[in-house]
């Protein structure tokens, strides 16, 4: 009876069920073709960030012990080889075989939503290309820390029409979590509603600019059981002056994936219009996207805390930003 009044931990017993998986890695790597030039070598700045859920069941239909399907949402950057600083998002579909007690290996492929920091002809751009990024990773165990962690190994090949081409090799860390189960304690009761507030740095992808302080106000509402995994949110956001392009100001609504890690950590990825005017450009109103990956502990049933990375897309080839943000939010 005392074991079934425990309160359940942060650490999972089955790594290899239908839990999380994140992962860190950095590596090196080279661009080629297209618009590279100069040194094409990405000077040791290439790094991955990788968060999915791992699942046994292919199309519905059950998949052999050794193989297993995974859904990722991964930030990926490829480093700053001459006159390119590619960066992005891309959603990857995986399939998972294991080797052995620990080991595995993986093949991924989807669709990479890029960014790209350069000049042509003169004029610096923030150049916004959709491509496909194809992935291989080694996992191997590292066996003196928790279960399920391991050392990764991963290439990434990225491919675009028009524009350079990447090949990188990475090394890292990465943990498959068991299932995580609700923790009543932690756990957010549906339909409940949460405000947020959150500050933190901004930075403007063009030359000559300054950093800025950012805030951000939001409104989260956590959908019902059947849809356990998805949110839906309305923020203000305040990206403050880099006192040369941008002071914007504006609304946005996003809807969210949310993935439970353990009964207290969650990892969540949210997309979704963002419209907002700029005071350095007349006051002038533009639609954007907004883009945003978090990471939120819960420090009470009422009570999360959050931190964040936030993307503004303008697809006007200028002026896109990143959000760096800590916050919390409280239910209502």
């Amino acid at each position: 009876m005392a074991q079934a009044q425990r309160a359940p931990a942060d650490v999972t017993e089955a790594p290899d069920d239908h839990g999380a998986y994140l992962s860190l890695v950095f590596g090196n790597g080279r661009i080629h073709g297209g618009n590279a030039e100069g040194y094409r070598w990405m000077r040791g700045r290439t790094f991955e960030v990788r968060a999915g859920r791992q699942q046994r069941t292919l199309f519905g239909s059950a998949l052999p012990d050794s193989l297993s399907e995974r859904i990722d949402f991964v930030h990926y950057n490829e480093g700053h080889p001459d006159n390119n600083h590619r960066d992005g998002f891309a959603v990857q579909w995986l399939m998972v075989r294991k080797l052995g007690a620990g080991t595995a290996f993986e093949l991924g492929v989807g669709p990479y939503l890029s960014m790209n920091t350069t000049v042509i002809d003169g004029r610096q751009i923030d150049d916004a290309k959709v491509g496909a990024l194809v992935s291989l990773g080694l996992r191997l165990p590292l066996g003196a820390l928790p279960s399920g962690t391991h050392l990764r190994i991963g290439y990434n090949h990225v491919q675009m029409r028009n524009v350079h081409r990447s090949d990188a090799l990475m090394i890292g860390i990465g943990r498959q979590f068991g299932r995580s189960e609700p923790d009543p304690e932690t756990d957010p009761a549906d339909g409940q509603t949460w405000f947020g507030v959150s500050v933190g740095n901004s930075i403007t992808n063009m030359s000559g600019t300054d950093g800025a302080i950012a805030s951000v106000l939001e409104v989260r509402r956590y959908l019902g059981e059947r849809m356990e995994h998805w949110a839906v949110s309305g923020k203000f956001l305040f990206e403050g002056d880099d006192g040369a392009r941008v002071d914007r100001r504006g609304a946005a609504a996003q809807l969210w994936y949310v993935q439970r890690v353990t009964p207290r950590f969650a990892m969540s990825a949210g997309l979704g219009p963002y419209v907002a005017r700029n005071r350095r450009d007349d006051n002038i109103t533009h639609a954007n996207l907004l883009i945003s990956f978090q990471a939120e502990h819960a420090l009470s049933r009422h009570l999360r805390a959050f931190m964040n990375f936030n993307r503004v897309k303008t697809f006007r080839q200028t002026d896109d930003r990143d959000l760096f943000q800590l916050g919390l939010l409280k239910d209502f």
